[in-house]
């Protein structure tokens, strides 16, 4: 086994020097979402004492979980014996995770990357190995991690262009601190290249495929469609600006008239910035958090409620994914697919290249070059419902082509269980 690498100088010296401020911003998050737990766990207090030795599987925040829900459902099912623990840094993703995995799963909160409170972290749960979703890279966590004899895996490990063209010492940071990862099981050969890139040994980097691909091996309940009095369409998890830009094309469109432009942004925080940009564009505008009535000539309908999307696109008629008009990198299509649906999308979807890639080869996607085209391609598809119907179903299939990932990654899991 090789010896466990302390964190660069920089980052301990940067860390150590931001800690009070990043201590008091821990707790305020924590008494804005109304949950001191978290603020303790994150300075490292009042950890779970666990003699079990759990898997740990830690997730940042609600995406990761979602990602992750089909793994723990697959080593659930062959490990019926096997504790777990799951952490997650955001009390949204808390949340989710409470309300996914059920009080049999313990959640608990991960410390920040303090060295005692990383310690005593390890020192109360002593997990039998760590799993960690996607892009999370903790140098001091690492590093306890490689102290303690406790194999550390990366899982649907992903990384941006933008990660490994960051300044040569944070690339210095992350090299030291993937030198202690036992295993990077990545979601692509892109990803698994960047790994390598920044210092991962080759030997330990294994592609298996994106884990949102996975289908849950249990009956998750049905996602119910939100009705609404006109047939919609979808802006799905939009940025800044994004909603303008939709709008206007929107707006100079006949569909305006017979259809309804549902926006649900990525954060449902930034209602009052969208709203000051929408107004004044349209009266015929709502709310869902204010509980407006949609009516029959509503033509924009903010839908600025948490937990909500995947309902308003089961229900939809066509989906844009935010993200992409301008260079934000897009966001995740696959839920899109999976139900059957066409997602549109713009330029700009670097950060899910390959599912984008993988969609438009099969015919299972549209992309534009921006709005206005994004609002015309609407209508030519909305003219042609069979076109519609025949491209989601190749998304469907596409997908399910995939469904036994969540398998693979148990299979590669499994020197680090029982």
């Amino acid at each position: 086994m090789s010896t466990a690498l302390k964190p660069d100088w920089c980052y301990r010296f940067i860390f150590t020097a931001l800690s009070p401020l990043l201590a008091w911003h821990s707790i305020a998050l924590a008494r804005q979402a109304g949950d001191e737990r978290m603020a303790r766990q994150k300075l490292g207090k009042d950890v779970p004492k666990r003699d079990d030795r759990p898997v740990w599987i830690h997730m940042a925040s609600v995406g990761e979980v979602n990602a992750a829900y089909a793994l723990v459902l697959e080593l659930r099912q062959r490990y019926p014996d096997l504790p777990i623990i799951v952490s997650t840094f955001t009390p949204t993703g808390a949340e989710t995770a409470q309300k996914k995995f059920g009080p049999e799963i313990e959640h608990v909160y991960l410390p920040l990357d303090f060295n005692k409170a990383v310690a005593t972290f390890f020192q109360q749960i002593k997990p039998r190995c760590a799993l960690i979703m996607e892009t999370e890279i903790w140098p001091r966590l690492f590093y306890h991690c490689k102290l303690n004899n406790i194999p550390l895996v990366i899982v649907n490990g992903r990384l941006s262009k933008k990660t490994t063209n960051k300044p040569a010492w944070i690339r210095a940071v992350y090299q030291k601190a993937l030198h202690n990862v036992d295993q990077v099981l990545a979601r692509s050969d892109t990803d698994a290249k960047r790994f390598i890139e920044l210092g991962t040994a080759v030997d330990k980097v294994q592609v298996i495929d994106n884990i949102k691909f996975a289908t849950a091996t249990d009956t998750e309940t049905t996602i119910e469609a939100i009705s609404l009095p006109r047939p919609y369409v979808v802006a799905a998890s939009t940025h800044g600006n994004e909603e303008l830009q939709i709008s206007c094309a929107w707006l100079n469109s006949a569909l305006s008239q017979t259809h309804l432009l549902v926006i649900v942004p990525r954060h449902p925080k930034r209602k009052d910035a969208i709203l000051q940009q929408l107004r004044p564009l349209t009266a015929k505008l709502v709310v869902r958090s204010d509980n407006d009535e949609v009516t029959g000539d509503i033509q924009i309908y903010l839908a600025d409620t948490f937990g909500e999307l995947q309902s308003f696109i089961a229900g939809a008629e066509l989906v844009c994914m935010g993200g992409s008009l301008i260079r934000r990198g897009g966001q995740n299509v696959i839920e899109v697919a999976r139900l059957g649906k066409v997602a549109l999308f713009g330029p700009h979807m670097d950060n899910f290249a390959d599912e984008r890639d993988l969609l438009l080869e099969n015919n299972a996607a549209v992309e534009v070059d921006n709005a206005e085209a994004l609002v015309h391609k609407m209508a030519e598809l909305l003219a042609q419902p069979k076109q519609i119907e025949t491209i989601g179903q190749r998304a469907q299939q596409v997908i399910k082509s995939k469904a036994d990932v969540a398998q693979h990654y148990v299979d590669a899991l499994e020197p680090y269980l029982p």
